[in-house]
């Protein structure tokens, strides 16, 4: 078999990958330690007819790899692959990497007293998207692309900041409140779409694999909002509206 007849999977750097690695396992893949660089071959796991080569890739990075078909498909979170504006396809949802998406703040603030300023600095790790999520509510704002959210709030270069919130306990431990619950972010499969007419049997094995051995969703999230009273439970499974079921950019998108 020559290497034209590969498919090879870019896996995310990030907290999930022990999860996607195991659900991989349990559909047949013989996952190596992927903690050395390089490729892993592994030896047509599913009976395509394609071997598999897996690897491992900061997860910024995994849309424009598969876009680019230096990887034919991929795993990535639609807050990053918003932020990366990557064009490809998108045929699987997995049940863990589901977070709220947020616009958090020292408590006591809101969105009018942050509004009643001439202008506010808002840190955040997607800049393009906040950027358009305050244009789009005309409020003026300067956007400071950083990777730690709370510690530039916490030093003073941010009045708030726009992030994922993947643990509320550290929030609540510096005495931030969630002001605005601004959607979710979820784990996806993407798939360069060019590369689906050579690969489309062993894609389409890869996704029935993968959705055969789903595993069970992750624990619940609480979101703390600024009224005690008013915390928020979020299972990262539910709470999406209709509209946000059939369109992968309204599970992110500015609610």
């Amino acid at each position: 078999m020559t290497s034209r007849d590969r498919l090879r999977i870019a896996l995310p750097k990030c907290a999930e990958l022990p999860a996607i690695c195991e659900q991989f396992r349990a559909c047949g893949f013989p996952v190596p330690d992927l903690s050395t660089a390089g490729l892993h071959l592994i030896k047509d796991p599913i009976n395509c007819g394609f071997d598999f080569e897996i690897f491992r890739l900061a997860a910024p990075d995994v849309g424009t790899y598969v876009e680019h078909a230096i990887s034919h498909v991929g795993i990535m979170g639609t807050d990053l692959l918003r932020e990366s504006d990557a064009e490809v396809w998108r045929p699987l949802t997995f049940p863990y990497g589901k977070y709220p998406l947020v616009f958090a703040a020292p408590r006591g603030e809101s969105i009018a007293s942050l509004s009643a300023r001439p202008q506010i600095r808002i840190a955040t790790p997607y800049p393009r998207y906040t950027r358009e999520l305050f244009a789009h509510r005309g409020l003026a704002a300067e956007i400071v692309a950083v990777s730690d959210s709370t510690t530039a709030c916490l030093l003073g270069l941010a009045d708030g900041y726009v992030d994922r919130l993947t643990d509320p306990q550290s929030l609540l431990d510096h005495d931030f409140r969630v002001v605005e619950l601004l959607g979710y972010t979820r784990l996806k499969l993407i798939v360069n779409r060019a590369c689906w007419a050579r690969r489309r049997i062993a894609i389409q094995l890869l996704v029935q694999r993968l959705e055969l051995h789903q595993p069970l969703p992750p624990a619940e999230i609480f979101i703390p909002f600024d009224d005690e009273d008013d915390l928020q439970l979020v299972r990262p499974w539910e709470g999406e509206s209709e509209a946000s079921e059939g369109s992968d950019e309204a599970e992110d998108s500015v609610g």
